[in-house]
């Protein structure tokens, strides 16, 4: 606190006083007013940054970089590294499955089969309904980098205590191969780690939590029953007041006048903020 407070007095006595972020003061002068005086624009002076370090200090033992320097300013340009590119995420779906439909059909799957939708993901959407890539080492979009390791995951989710309970109950992997923590660590990697969510990936795991218990179990739809895709999408659109999408268990989306369709995937989408 000591430090902080006597950097704070220093930076809050300069002369001339600071006028913008970031403000070097190289031997009490300010850089920027080096770069006035030889017509330098600002962006051209970060991207020599270490040049005028280089050039400002007088020790008789200069770093490796500094040798690598030329005497003048000119010859060589050091570009600032590039901010990485965030992708916009327009809205996010809350894919739901029904699993009676997908254990008789695309999945084989552990027993008891459960009997009401369960999650699938929450997944982050751009503005044409594509799905966000995910993240990428040599094109990161974050920084710092989000958890990219399943241990960490586990020992971020299993920290919360509520939600390390309600996962395996809402958000199951039905497959008779692999484990839950998994599946979880599956849809992170696919579709949170260039989300809202990718510094925040607890809150990523709470707002799925939270939509999916808001919602009716079995979407108001009568356990044994055969509905038509529209009768499926008019039930959810008076419960939820939007019209879901869906996907067939063919695999493919289906017209919504084919008769007897039972649902594989139901996706409602929502807009879903971070939470702090």
């Amino acid at each position: 606190m000591q430090i902080l407070l006597q950097y704070a007095n220093e930076t809050a006595h300069l002369k001339p006083p600071q006028e913008y972020v970031p403000w070097v003061v190289v031997n009490n002068q300010p850089l920027g007013q080096v770069i006035t005086s030889i017509f330098i624009s600002w962006l051209q002076y970060l991207e020599n940054f270490v040049k005028y370090v280089c050039q400002a200090y007088k020790g008789d033992h200069k770093p490796a970089a500094c040798k690598a320097q030329s005497s003048n300013l000119s010859p060589t340009i050091y570009a600032l590294p590039q901010p990485p590119v965030i992708p916009v995420v327009d809205f996010y779906k809350l894919a739901l499955q029904w699993p009676p439909s997908v254990c008789s059909s695309t999945l084989n799957c552990k027993l008891p089969i459960p009997t009401e939708f369960k999650i699938h993901g929450i997944w982050a959407q751009d503005a044409h309904d594509t799905p966000v890539p995910p993240y990428d080492t040599h094109h990161p979009c974050t920084n710092p980098q989000p958890i990219i390791l399943q241990s960490d995951l586990r020992q971020l989710l299993s920290g919360d205590v509520t939600l390390w309970n309600q996962l395996p109950t809402l958000w199951p992997n039905l497959a008779s191969t692999g484990s839950d923590i998994g599946f979880w660590f599956m849809e992170w990697m696919k579709d949170g780690t260039c989300s809202d969510f990718a510094q925040h990936a607890l809150s990523y795991f709470q707002s799925a939590i939270q939509l999916r218990t808001n919602l009716n179990p079995a979407m108001r739809l009568t356990r044994g029953s055969i509905y038509t895709v529209r009768q499926v999408a008019d039930t959810v659109f008076r419960l939820i007041g939007a019209s879901p999408q869906i996907s067939c268990n063919q695999g493919h989306p289906l017209p919504l006048e084919l008769p007897k369709i039972v649902p594989t995937y139901f996706m409602a989408c929502a807009i879903v903020d971070p939470i702090p």
